[in-house]
């Protein structure tokens, strides 16, 4: 039996919740905030959906996952992998995940505070995570972690491969050939070891390294399993310090293309009610409550959650709340109780209500 890429979303109301982090207890307190207990059963049958990254720079990881796992065989919860879930699965030690890996490991020098798993939860997560589909969709919505690629979605259908770790390794594969036959590999790296003191330096002054960034380009884009739980991606106009690294390349704002009318939920980018987004980088004049793109049905529900480890490692109040999307209520439910109305409407939603 091969990996399966997507899964027929619940034919109910809904409620997705954005990324967690880690952060058991406010995933906790808006479950009860939206009326489910803790097996996920709710007085209106609705039904749970989480897009992703459940785990990393939160406190508790493991605890998130296993109550995700618990509402999921409850038959109440549908979930998608995020990178982060990937980065498990594949074996890829990045910022944020030392819970699971162990030192040595870049965490040992951050202030995450996460609480490591052990080696039989190691081994349960990673067959937990393995059934985890990337995509869920139905005639009505559609739910991924970071971007709706038909194209990439079509070209894993076809995949007859058995494990997602097979198939991720075979399109890194593939990438490789590519990138050695046209050289950008070999001027990739010796741009990496010109600077490689200051590639993971916040502090340091680079110049924009084109091939490094065309190889970061082509590795992102060729592979299916990245364009879907991280994004498009173009070359930047200069580089930029994220995720511990300098970056070459930016992100593409895909749903300004995006032309299909079933609206899109995804999580990964970040939105901010505290400080607005919105003149600047992908989220350029949209605001927080809206739906964006060419025909306004794509929604970010993400809402930074995980950056509460810096709240914590500064002394001060959390900046952000865990929510939920109600669908096809069209409003944000927080785990403070309160709410917020989304100030506009795609036709699909309208249709539905």
């Amino acid at each position: 039996m091969s990996y399966q890429i997507s899964q027929t979303l619940f034919n109910t109301n809904l409620d997705i919740i954005g990324d967690i982090h880690g952060e058991i207890k406010a995933l906790r307190s808006l479950l009860t905030k939206l009326g489910y207990d803790q097996q996920g059963n709710h007085p209106e049958h609705r039904k749970l959906i989480f897009v992703g990254d459940l785990c990393d720079r939160g406190p508790q990881s493991v605890a998130v996952i296993q109550l995700v796992k618990t509402l999921i065989e409850h038959g109440n919860a549908q979930c998608v992998l995020g990178n982060h879930e990937l980065n498990l699965l594949i074996n890829s030690k990045r910022e944020g995940n030392g819970w699971f890996f162990g030192s040595p490991h870049e965490d040992d020098e951050k202030p995450f505070q996460s609480l490591p798993a052990s080696d039989t939860d190691r081994v349960w997560i990673i067959e937990f995570l393995n059934s985890l589909p990337l995509v869920l969709e139905s005639d009505q919505l559609r739910i991924v972690h970071a971007c709706w690629d038909q194209q990439s979605i079509d070209t894993l259908k076809q995949s007859q491969m058995r494990s997602l770790k097979e198939i991720y390794d075979y399109f890194v594969q593939q990438t490789e050939r590519y990138l050695q036959n046209s050289d950008v590999a070999q001027r990739a790296q010796h741009e990496k070891q010109q600077y490689s003191s200051q590639l993971k330096n916040p502090s340091a002054t680079l110049p924009l390294l084109k091939n490094l960034g065309q190889q970061d380009l082509l590795e992102q884009m060729m592979n299916p399993f990245k364009v879907l739980t991280s994004g498009a991606e173009v070359l930047a106009k200069e580089p930029f310090f994220a995720g511990g690294k300098w970056r070459m390349v930016d992100r593409l704002a895909w749903w300004d293309h995006y032309q299909d009318n079933i609206p899109v939920v995804i999580g990964h980018y970040w939105r901010n009610f505290n400080s607005p987004d919105q003149k600047h980088g992908l989220f350029k004049y949209i605001e927080p409550l809206e739906w964006f793109g060419l025909n306004q049905n794509v929604f970010c529900v993400d809402y930074s959650v995980g950056k509460r480890y810096l709240d914590r490692h500064k002394q001060r109040a959390f900046s952000n709340q865990l929510c939920a999307l109600r669908f096809p209520e069209n409003t944000l439910l927080f785990e403070d109780g309160s709410t917020k109305q989304i100030t506009n409407q795609c036709t699909a939603i309208r249709s539905r209500i």
